[in-house]
């Protein structure tokens, strides 16, 4: 057996087991392996290891260097060559003069999660698009949730789908002629129950006792219906007088395009008339400078409601886009509203999300008119 010197390695001993690690990352090549130091060395020395060893010999060649026909050429042109930049998804995106026209137009935090994706992908680039198939991604999908997690092995694949149903259009370049991505069934299982309602003792326990960047964007979500991404952009030139509501967000949403009339409630109104303006945005950090983007605002939230839950102030569940859902409910069980008016007042297209978002406010006045029959009968 030829011994190959394999440098900068850190191997430890546990209990008996043997680990080693890369120095320079701290990525973790072998885990609890048991058997002697010898064992260990064959072990090194075996064709699998010296394959995890060698690849960042990979992760260093720029997707830019790839075929088109390749996976790193096509997540090249995807991303307008955004993979190789060090300040990949910046907010206006990059421009090519041979890429994916429509990838400047996603929302920051969709690049965000798109790039992370990929670049957990980088040491795949060499692949030939027309060898990947489904039961490899499976495969695949299940390496990556249980080296990082469930949510973001589903966020890989949903990368992976939005950018293979370009490459099949585009089959005389690719030689792509399906996704396989289509159809595949998610890694992660949605609580039900996230994103709910917010029971009326969360609201003080929470808003009262945050700073003033997470009230901001706390009363934007509650009272206004914003959801995130319209949340970090709506600036004051769209926060209008109007003759009924008193006061109204005008704007039109990225997600979908639409032109937008969302009445800000009373409770918003009188917030938002005690703040300083420091920026043309609204949802400011408190050294009053604007979000650098959804996913920061979101990240500073939770990481808020996550230390009130672990003091037992508040119940696990309360999300920001919880109380996107609190609005809704109010609409439907105060307001009266029907599930075309909730989905209008959210700012979305579809008669069938304001269906979603009241479907307990439904089933709750289902419960009181039971009850209520039973009672009027006694």
């Amino acid at each position: 057996m030829v011994m190959v010197k394999l440098e900068r390695l850190k191997i430890a001993n546990a209990r008996g087991k043997y680990y080693v690690y890369r120095r320079a990352t701290g990525e973790k090549l072998i885990s609890g392996f048991v058997g002697t130091k010898a064992d260990l060395e064959r072990e090194m020395a075996s064709p699998e290891f010296l394959a995890a060893y060698n690849r960042p010999r990979k992760r260093v060649t720029p997707a830019s260097e790839f075929p088109v026909t390749t996976l790193g050429g096509l997540v090249h042109w995807f991303t307008n060559g955004d993979v190789d930049r060090k300040d990949a998804g910046g907010a206006e995106g990059a421009d090519a003069e041979d890429g994916y026209p429509k990838w400047k137009k996603l929302a920051r935090a969709t690049r965000q999660d798109y790039l992370e994706a990929f670049e957990y992908l980088r040491p795949e680039f060499d692949i030939a698009l027309t060898d990947i198939n489904q039961s490899d991604l499976y495969d695949l999908r299940d390496k990556c949730a249980n080296h990082k997690w469930p949510r973001f092995a589903d966020q890989m694949i949903s990368a992976l789908s939005s950018m293979f149903s370009q490459g099949v259009k585009r089959g005389n370049r690719t030689g792509m002629v399906l996704n396989p991505c289509r159809g595949m069934d998610k890694a992660h299982a949605s609580d039900p129950n996230s994103n709910r309602e917010w029971f009326p003792e969360e609201w003080p326990a929470a808003f009262d006792a945050a700073p003033m960047e997470i009230k901001i964007a706390l009363m934007l979500a509650r009272f206004g219906g914003l959801r995130g991404q319209s949340l970090v952009a709506v600036g004051w030139n769209q926060y209008v007088p109007h003759d009924l509501t008193g006061a109204c967000f005008r704007l039109v949403t990225r997600k979908n395009k639409r032109s937008l009339f969302l009445p800000a409630m009373q409770e918003l109104q009188a917030f938002l008339s005690g703040l300083n303006r420091s920026s043309t945005l609204i949802a400011v950090r408190d050294d009053g400078t604007p979000w650098p983007g959804e996913k920061e605002m979101q990240t500073r939230v939770s990481h808020y409601l996550r230390g009130l839950e672990r003091n037992g102030l508040i119940g696990a569940g309360t999300t920001l886009h919880g109380l996107r859902v609190s609005y809704a409910a109010w609409w439907k069980r105060t307001g009266g509203a029907s599930n075309s008016e909730v989905a209008d007042l959210l700012g979305d297209e579809s008669e069938s999300m304001g269906k979603h978002y009241t479907r307990h406010v439904d089933a709750e006045s289902n419960v009181i008119r039971a009850f209520n029959r039973v009672k009027d009968k006694t």
